[in-house]
């Protein structure tokens, strides 16, 4: 089989636009598509955790995202009256020129990649959806046109195009019983690191700088309370202060953005007939440790990786999946447990030993 020349993507999320930036460095000409006729700009935070940015590094981006984003090192956590538990440290993963790790608006950093593949001279088709994608070499759009590529990548998450008419395999999912609320609010001036916050009535509150007068708050809380703004600032206002204080700059109409909470990563290889899926479409991690969003781009740049290498495609899909089908499980395990814990706390509930066991999953490039 041919070297691989052309790829088509599928969805323009995270995962997309880094496998996108990553195939167009790699010489690759590219073409996205994306079923939303303008880009999605979430209203909430990204944690860009030491393996994140030094992926980001990698992509190109670390300087443009050091300059948008609020370095920080180490995480501290809080009990509900703000005194501090104890620190987990961070380690600088991406290289002693960079920050260990930084807050990001989550809308800046794709919008950063968005400009990166378009210099790449990648061609985004906007509004666009795909109905089937095969391994005879062509992604196919719910409008009949037939667009001929050497390799097809999903990142559309839950949207799975048809691969050649066949069942698609689900991801193995498991719900667990919590959500994660973001929204962006203002800075408290002490702030000067991403922050853990535990209140009482399983309510605990994640908070990250991102600029600085802005910083990003993920509300963790049951999946029975309500998520709306004005509930989310009354819930925290009846807390101790280390988690009222975040209440009283807290708009009632403030955006949120509600993220529900599952685990799962596809089982076997990441490839069906011809076809490579990535990000959500494979692997539904858990927000803990910022890996959901470490773990998509780490795709991206071991697809570029080995896009570069000269692979023919089904050879390329094969190395693919043993460079991070297990990987992505172990990750999956360690976040996974983080959020039991949360869930059911336990004797040996340990939140730093659990960072201490990601650490050397992480610590050396997929």
């Amino acid at each position: 089989m041919a070297a691989i020349g052309h790829v088509g993507i599928v969805g323009a999320g995270l995962a997309g636009l880094a496998a996108a930036l990553a195939a167009a460095r790699a010489g690759m000409r590219v073409d996205m598509f994306e079923a939303q006729p303008e880009p999605v700009l979430p209203a909430a935070h990204i944690d860009v955790v030491p393996n994140l940015l030094r992926d980001l590094a990698v992509l190109g981006l670390g300087e443009a995202c050091v300059r948008r984003g609020f370095p920080y090192r180490g995480v501290a956590m809080l009990d509900g009256q703000g005194h501090k538990l104890f620190e987990v440290p961070t380690a600088h993963l991406a290289g002693p020129q960079w920050p260990a790790a930084l807050g990001m608006v989550y809308g800046d950093l794709l919008g950063l990649l968005r400009e990166a593949v378009g210099a790449r001279g990648v061609r985004l088709h906007l509004g666009v959806s795909v109905r089937d994608a095969n391994d005879r070499g062509a992604i196919v759009t719910d409008a009949g046109a037939r667009h001929a590529v050497d390799l097809t990548v999903i990142a559309s998450g839950d949207r799975l195009p048809a691969l050649g008419g066949a069942a698609q395999r689900p991801v193995p999912e498991v719900a667990l019983p919590q959500q994660w609320c973001h929204v962006l609010l203002p800075r408290p001036p002490e702030l000067e690191r991403a922050t853990w916050v535990v209140g009482s009535t399983g309510v605990r509150a994640f908070v990250v700088p991102v600029a600085a007068r802005q910083a990003g708050v993920a509300v963790l809380q049951p999946d029975t309370h309500p998520a709306s703004s004005g509930a989310l600032r009354r819930a925290l206002a009846a807390q101790g202060p280390g988690l009222r204080q975040l209440s009283e700059h807290w708009p009632d109409d403030a955006p949120v953005l509600l993220r529900a909470v599952s685990s799962g990563v596809l089982a076997g290889a990441w490839h069906e007939q011809g076809v490579l899926r990535i990000g959500r479409s494979a692997h539904r991690l858990t927000p803990y440790f910022g890996q959901a969003a470490a773990q998509a781009v780490e795709d991206a740049v071991v697809l570029g990786a080995l896009l570069r290498d000269g692979h023919d495609r089904d050879a390329l899909l094969e190395a693919f999946s043993a460079r991070r089908g297990a990987r992505a499980r172990k990750v999956n395990a360690v976040t996974t447990q983080a959020a039991q814990w949360q869930l059911r706390p336990e004797a040996a509930t340990d939140l730093r030993a659990l960072a201490g066991q990601l650490e050397p999953l992480v610590a050396e490039p997929a």
